[in-house]
């Protein structure tokens, strides 16, 4: 009886044990998920920081190297400019002075002597001007200028000195040269006494040499002694001569030297040794910017930028270029063209429900957003698959995969391939509506036997034709008429009757009488009697086809009687604007040649 409570009482505990163990366990691995989670957060945080502090400081030394550059650059720039005006007024005043007088020289060497004075006195200490070429501030420019105005002053100090030189050398000349011309007659005189001595001791040797040289006594050797002391004297005498000659003919080599001034030209490469400091310390910033990441990452942008700017100008300006010259060009020139009939001897009566008669007809919307059509047992349809909403089960329905096999490309292009065939074998009615278009709406135009009608293919989703009878379709080329190549539009194709042909356009399609002459934007326009005359004209304002409101041309019909079909809405949803449409309108324009 006492062995259950204490079985359970022991139980309790090791429950009680078991949840304590639980728990202590989950606290401390929620401590460690908080413990985790936080040091992740920790790392993250210093992560953006260090980055952050990268690159601040990368941004901080390419915003410094990139200021100094420039500075260090336009300072040189500066320089070397003053240098080369300071290069030209040195060349003009110099050349004035070279034909002063010697007392301007002499002032004006002076003047030179107290202004390199004053300047170098001015100039800053070399280790003040180095820290100005390391900062890149504004004083590293004054203090180059001033050295330059020292070096070309120097330049011409020395020159005017050579000039002063030789203006002296000039007033010298005149005694140096009458001083050489006495020395010269003095040399002159006693060489001519010295070879009369010489010739006398040789006369003397040959009438009596014995005596003269071998008896002391006699009267001739007496004589030849004579003669042998005279020719001593004369003979350091005309050497004394030849010496004071020789000086007075340098002296006037060196006094001719001086008078001949050669020209004065400036050293250019004082200049590369005043800005070499400037170049140094442009080396060492070059250096610091291609090691710097932010620069590294710029330079290539930088460099495309002026490029992409000019694709991006050509861009927006060309095409309003291109569509000025139509407009103001072309258009004008087409509309003054001829009109094209393409068939006058046809009718261009369009029969049907949708056309009400009279002449007094004006406008008429004939198109729904879907349409029941009938077809008898003579009849067959040939309509598009996205067209057909519903029809009979009873009879035969095939594909034919062109409209017309003679016209291969215009059946690929307009999308009149793989048309569903209806034949019924009794009066049946076949529904056909757009099924992915919510803003198409679908029209017949009625063309009896004996008309036909000008159409666009691509507008064309059907066709009701006889059975043994189908309908005809003919081409027409205007490759000798100007108005179509101005237009883009060679090539027509004209429907003949009897059919009925089913349309579509963007909000509804409307049929309108040409009567006296009539015009519709040309984007709009479906088809019109072949009977027609057809021309086009500019449209309205220049504003409305830039800004791809209305296209350049309108067409225009007269005489008759005959009608033009249209869409309400051209190019509904498609890209308009100064560029126009693209590719697509590219395509367009394409189709558009060959009448499709």
């Amino acid at each position: 009886m006492l062995a259950f409570p204490v079985q359970l009482q022991g139980q309790q505990m090791e429950w009680d044990k078991w949840n304590g163990t639980n728990e202590l366990s989950a606290l401390i691995e929620s401590v460690i998920r908080w413990t985790g989670r936080n040091f992740i957060a920790f790392l993250v945080i210093v992560a953006i920081l260090a980055a952050a502090n990268f690159a601040q400081d990368e941004l901080k030394e390419f915003t410094s190297v990139t200021s100094e550059r420039a500075a260090l650059t336009s300072g040189e720039k500066a320089v070397d400019q003053h240098w080369r005006t300071l290069e030209t007024d040195t060349v003009n005043r110099v050349a004035q002075f070279e034909k002063a007088s010697t007392d301007a020289l002499k002032n004006r060497i002076a003047e030179l002597d107290r202004v390199l004075h004053e300047k170098r006195a001015a100039q800053r200490l070399p280790f003040e001007r180095a820290r100005s070429i390391i900062t890149a501030d504004s004083r590293f420019v004054v203090d180059l200028k001033g050295d330059a105005e020292i070096k070309l002053l120097e330049q011409e100090r020395e020159y005017l000195g050579y000039v002063l030189a030789a203006a002296v050398s000039r007033a010298q000349k005149s005694v140096a040269y009458a001083e050489l011309e006495r020395l010269r007659t003095i040399h002159a005189a006693v060489y001519s006494r010295l070879m009369k001595n010489q010739q006398d001791q040789t006369t003397l040797d040959e009438g009596s040499y014995l005596r003269a040289r071998v008896l002391p006594w006699s009267t001739e050797y007496e004589q030849r002694k004579e003669l042998k002391r005279s020719f001593d004297e004369l003979y350091n005498a005309n050497q004394s001569a030849h010496r004071q000659y020789q000086i007075q003919r340098n002296i006037v080599a060196v006094l001719d030297a001086q008078d001949k001034l050669l020209r004065f030209e400036i050293r250019r490469e004082q200049i590369d040794d005043l800005l070499q400091p400037v170049r140094e310390r442009y080396a060492e910033l070059d250096k610091r910017y291609g090691h710097n990441w932010l620069a590294k990452l710029s330079e290539p942008v930088i460099h495309v930028v002026p490029t992409a700017l000019g694709i991006l100008l050509s861009i927006m300006l060309v095409p309003i270029g291109i569509k000025a010259f139509f407009y103001f060009g072309i258009a004008p020139w087409a509309a003054r063209r001829p009109d094209i009939c393409l068939l006058p001897g046809v009718s261009g009566i369009i029969e049907g429900d949708a056309v009400p008669g009279g002449d007094d007809m004006s406008r008429t919307k004939m198109s729904s957003v879907s349409l029941s059509i009938t077809v008898d047992e003579a009849h067959e349809l040939l309509i598009h698959p996205e067209y057909l909403q519903s029809s009979s089960l009873r009879g035969a329905k095939d594909t034919k995969w062109l409209l017309d096999w003679s016209y291969p490309l215009s059946s690929l292009s307009s999308g009149m391939v793989a048309l569903t065939r209806i034949r019924a074998t009794a009066l049946e009615s076949v529904t056909v509506s757009s099924t992915r278009d919510p803003f198409s709406e679908l029209g017949i135009i009625s063309v009896p036997e004996g008309s036909a009608v000008v159409l666009q293919p691509h507008c064309l989703v059907g066709v009701v034709q006889r059975k043994e009878l189908p309908m005809k379709i003919s081409r027409h080329w205007r490759l000798g008429s100007l108005n179509a190549w101005l237009t883009l539009q060679l090539r027509y194709l004209a429907f003949h009757g009897p059919a009925r042909l089913i349309v579509k356009g963007c909000r509804g399609v409307r049929i309108e009488k040409a009567g006296t002459g009539r015009s519709i934007n040309q984007a709009a326009t479906i088809g019109f009697s072949a009977n027609l005359s057809y021309s086009t004209t500019r449209c309205e304002t220049f504003a409305s086809y830039l800004m791809g409101k209305q296209e350049l041309f309108n067409d225009k019909f007269s005489g008759g009687p005959g009608f033009y079909v249209y869409e309400e809405t051209p190019h509904f949803g498609k890209k308009t604007g100064i560029t126009g449409r693209g590719i697509e309108g590219v395509t367009d324009s394409l189709l558009k040649v060959f009448g499709i």
